[in-house]
Order: C-alpha cells, then structure tokens, then sequence
C-alpha cells in the first residue's frame, strides 16, 4: 500500500493513500468493505466500523460525524449524501475522502479537540467549503484563529488545465490581482493552481497564514498516485484523518 504521513503529531494522524489497488467504494450496498479499506484499517489499527467516508458531489457541504456515523460509506450505507467535508470531535474516528487529482485539506483545532477532512475542486475551491467548514467547527468549539490548515497531495498548476470558463466563475469571488495570482495564461492555454486559491479562500475566514501549510506534491506529474488527469478511471486515491486516542 503505497502510502504518505501528512501529519503525524501528538494530537492527530493523517495521510495519503493508494491503496493496493485504488478501489474504495462497494458495488452493492450489502457488499463487504473493500480490501483496501480493510488493509488500512489494520495499518491503523481500527477496525473498518470507526472509518466514515461520506458520498461525495464537488460541492460545498459539510457535516459533523460522531461514533454513530462509524463504517458509513464504508461498510454500511452513508447518511452523508453530497457531502464533501466531515468534521468531528471524537477521538479515535477516522475521515476519509476519496480523490484522483482534487485536494484533501486537513482542518485542526488541538485546543478545541476538533478536526476536520475536506475534498475541494475547482467549484468547492470556488465556494463556500472552505468557509462551511470552518463555521462547522466553530460550532464544535474551535476557532478560525487556531484551526491548522494542511494541503495534501493534488494537481498542481502546470498540470491542471482549465478553459476560461472556469476563470470567469471564479471572477465572481476573486480579485483581479487574486486572480492573476492562482491562474496562469498562455495564449489559449489556462492553468490553475487550486492550493492558491484555496489559501486565499482560509485567510479569508480568519485561518492564519502562518497556520497554512501545503505538503502535497502532484497526484499528475508522478505515478505514485491515482490521477484522472492522467487517464486513472475507476482508480482513487483516500484521505484519512483522525485524532488520536488519549493514553
């Protein structure tokens, strides 16, 4: 299982990953987990009922998960429909999201006990995603001002290739010179770097920049992981995020 801490501290644990063959998700709702969610869940060392996934839309919308929610998406069927961001404050469950190119973001709030696992496209980084979540957070006790922001693996700029449409939907929130920062033109060629505009999006809500960090390299550019863009169907990669128990 081709895998990659992306934060490994003495509140939380999270990653990047694979899998042994990128597939996730069951084909019947009375299908067991896949054997990648069960190979994960041993690198855990939880079992596959205190994993949630939720089903994802590119969207903007964001829930809170607790105990309850334990194996939704995964083993049993998901209440979390069109969801792209799970937020909890239980320690010990573990957020997953699936992505082949998009980007994971990893919210925490040590001092609150409250994390959160985000999957943003070009419509969420857009959005209001980023902004749903936080507010979901502070809900949870958390502070925009404490909440750490971490970019997982994704597309970088030189490989996402966008058409101008897309330029002008995010000229519907974003400044001129915000604009000329996160896109790149070349004759008919437009390039976006989501991490920018998702950065702009954080700083926007009260997330301090000295809070924001991006440790992903390119889903497109290398093979080590599942990109669309690169021609990967049915093939996914998963985010996993979760406070650790206290000892």
């Amino acid at each position: 299982m081709k895998k990659d801490i992306i934060i490994d501290d003495g509140f939380s644990f999270g990653g990047f990953t694979a899998g042994n063959s990128g597939i996730w998700t069951r084909e019947k709702a009375d299908d067991p987990p896949s054997e990648d969610y069960v190979s994960l869940s041993r690198e855990l060392g939880v079992s596959v009922g205190r994993i949630v996934r939720p089903y994802q839309a590119g969207g903007e919308k964001v829930a809170v998960a607790d105990f309850e929610h334990g194996g939704c998406g995964v083993v049993r069927e998901d209440p979390f429909i069109r969801t792209d961001g799970l937020v909890t404050n239980c320690r010990g469950l573990v957020l997953s999201i699936i992505a082949a190119d998009c980007v994971p973001i990893y919210l925490s709030d040590e001092r609150a006990g409250v994390i959160g696992l985000l999957h943003c496209g070009r419509q969420a980084a857009a959005g209001e995603l980023i902004s749903n979540s936080v507010d979901v957070m502070t809900s949870l006790g958390a502070s925009a001002e404490r909440i750490v922001l971490t970019i997982g693996h994704h597309i970088c700029g030189s490989c996402y290739e966008v058409g101008m449409e897309v330029v002008n939907g995010f000229a519907e929130t974003f400044s001129k010179k915000e604009l000329e920062s996160i896109f790149s033109i070349n004759g008919e060629k437009v390039h976006l770097e989501l991490s920018g505009a998702i950065v702009i999006k954080a700083v926007r809500e009260g997330i301090r920049r000295e809070n924001i960090h991006i440790n992903g390299s390119c889903t497109c550019c290398g093979s080590s992981y599942y990109s669309y863009r690169r021609g990967d169907r049915g093939r996914q990669n998963l985010a996993f995020f979760m406070m650790k128990e206290e000892q």
